[in-house]
């Protein structure tokens, strides 16, 4: 799964392609989403195709987003959650192919 939405970065450069690549859990702190944002969804099918290696030819930038600490949080459930917080909100769900 992952999520659709246009976001201008400050350099000027457009990502529409976000997915969830982590969910930490810091034991009695946060829990921390780890977002990979590229440029479109043909980005991240030729990094998961192994079409291109991982500094060559791809824009992609990290973003995290801290939340109370929650070890029972899903892979939905932090969609879920990512979609409320203010530079996510308006997303739409992509769904990934499986290989």
């Amino acid at each position: 799964m992952a999520l659709k939405k246009e976001i201008v970065l400050k350099n000027g450069v457009t990502v529409s392609y976000h997915r969830i690549a982590e969910i930490q859990n810091i034991v009695n702190g946060k829990t921390r989403l780890v977002i990979y944002s590229y440029i479109n969804q043909e980005q991240r099918n030729r990094e998961k195709n192994h079409e291109i290696k991982y500094s060559d030819d791809i824009y992609k930038i990290t973003d995290y987003v801290l939340i109370d600490y929650n070890d029972k949080f899903t892979i939905k459930d932090s969609y879920e959650y990512l979609k409320t917080v203010e530079k996510y909100q308006g997303s739409k769900d992509i769904l990934e192919e499986s290989k």
